[in-house]
């Protein structure tokens, strides 16, 4: 479920889907993730007073109430959700994830019919040690099903900022 609470109330484990700002006045590398660090709700804080959250790829606010709950049922949270059923998928486009094994790779496309299960190019080996020769796994295909995504790396992790050169570079 889709809510939108006051800043005050985010904390870690929640996943953020939606601000009160356009994506692009927030120094966030996505626009939905999961909150791992103190540092992304005070950077949240000085940007937003409040934001969205997907309660179904996160925690929920400690008692909800409906003074916390600041739209309910209006047209707006009507429309965060449509957008949120829309786009199901945990894993963003360009979005950093950690394999089972340890090694870290780019979200190449999503996978609509299997949203957890999307096309990845494995960029470093389980030293976190670029490599030369990326693989490009589909991780729906039946070969590929022992291989699962752990985690999205959060964006104030030190290594994304060299990672986001390497996919910067890729691209062109």
């Amino acid at each position: 479920m889709v809510k939108k609470i006051n800043i005050n109330q985010l904390r870690k484990g929640m996943f953020v889907c939606g601000t009160d700002r356009k994506w692009i006045d927030i120094p966030f590398f996505r626009t939905k993730f999961l909150i791992t660090s103190d540092k992304q709700i005070n950077t949240l804080k000085e940007y937003c007073q409040t934001v969205s959250i997907d309660t179904g790829k996160g925690i929920d606010v400690d008692k909800p109430s409906e003074t916390d709950i600041i739209d309910s049922g209006g047209s707006a949270a009507t429309e965060m959700r449509s957008r949120a059923e829309e786009d199901d998928s945990v894993y963003p486009v360009y979005s950093i994830v950690e394999l089972k094994a340890g090694e870290l790779a780019v979200v190449v496309r999503k996978n609509s019919q299997f949203p957890q299960r999307p096309l990845v190019k494995v960029i470093t080996n389980p030293h976190k040690q670029l490599l030369f020769q990326e693989q490009t796994l589909d991780l729906a295909e039946d070969a590929q099903n022992q291989i699962e995504i752990i985690r999205v790396l959060a964006s104030d992790e030190p290594i994304i900022e060299l990672l986001k050169m390497f996919v910067d570079l890729d691209k062109t």
